[in-house]
């Protein structure tokens, strides 16, 4: 893939520029969010942009053509360079580069009490951990076509835990929250975010009744802590459809909706992604 931007770049040497806009929708994101990268012009026949040296596709959009970059929490504030690098029907092809600017995010700390076999598992629930690490690493490395279009929330309940926060359980500090909780009642219909298809549904040590859903383009979310599981594996989802109801299984202290997000492997903010295309 390196060989191929850098063939590409090549290109541009020789042919000229065409019409015409690569654009940032926010040019300004937080540490653990979601950068979106548009082109509206002519259409192409193919698009990469590098960014922190990983290659990621354009794919075509009704506007043009559309990345969604991952900012991980471990992103250092700085300015980052997007380089593209775009071929258009007629095999024409034009370089672009532009600015991403990261700014660190101070995330509150939570304090939590858990049964201590949650927070510190013994040897037969570690092995079941790791196993279910693994299935779960699988799935979210799918790179499928794309089916998402528009986002919307799981459910219609405040939020009661944010993306990123610091957390110590049982006086142990322990890795960020991987996602957002929402405080809704046990039974609560859970809507899937986007249109995707289920590869996922599962009973798992940490996140109990679980629902994984493929959206494409390396882009997933999970539901977790559920009561009840309304789908099977396989199963195509548009926006708003429910997939199942709000429980408290798993590693929960009571009935909450966990929603984490999976972008090119790497965990980001679901409601800044869903603010960014609100907006």
């Amino acid at each position: 893939m390196r060989l191929l931007l850098q063939l590409v770049m090549v290109l541009t040497m020789v042919w000229p520029a065409w019409c015409g806009d690569l654009s940032l929708l926010v040019p300004e994101v937080h540490n653990g969010e979601v950068a979106v990268l548009h082109w509206q012009g002519e259409p192409l026949s193919f698009g990469v942009v590098r960014f922190r040296d990983e290659i990621i596709y354009l794919y075509p959009d009704k506007a043009g053509a559309i990345a969604l970059l991952p900012v991980g929490l471990d992103v250092h504030a700085g300015d980052y360079p997007l380089i593209a690098a775009l071929v258009d029907n007629h095999g024409q092809t034009t370089e672009s580069e532009l600015i991403l600017h990261v700014t660190h995010k101070e995330r509150p700390e939570e304090h939590l009490t858990l049964p201590e076999r949650m927070v510190t598992p013994n040897a037969q629930d570690t092995e079941r951990i790791n196993r279910e690490a693994g299935i779960l690493s699988e799935k979210f490395a799918a790179r499928s076509s794309r089916l998402w279009a528009t986002f919307q929330l799981p459910v219609d309940d405040p939020v009661s835990s944010v993306f990123g926060k610091r957390r110590v359980m049982n006086g142990k500090p322990k890795s960020p929250h991987s996602g957002t909780d929402f405080r809704s009642a046990s039974g609560t219909p859970v809507r899937a975010i986007s249109d995707g298809r289920v590869v996922l549904c599962a009973e798992l040590f940490y996140t109990g009744q679980t629902v994984v859903v493929d959206h494409g383009e390396g882009l997933l979310s999970l539901y977790a802590h559920l009561s009840k599981v309304l789908v099977e594996e396989g199963t195509v989802l548009l926006a708003g459809d429910v997939l199942g109801n709000v429980g408290s299984t798993g590693r929960s202290t009571g009935a909450h909706l966990h929603l984490t997000l999976r972008l090119l492997g790497e965990r980001v903010d679901p409601l800044a992604l869903l603010a960014v295309f609100k907006e």
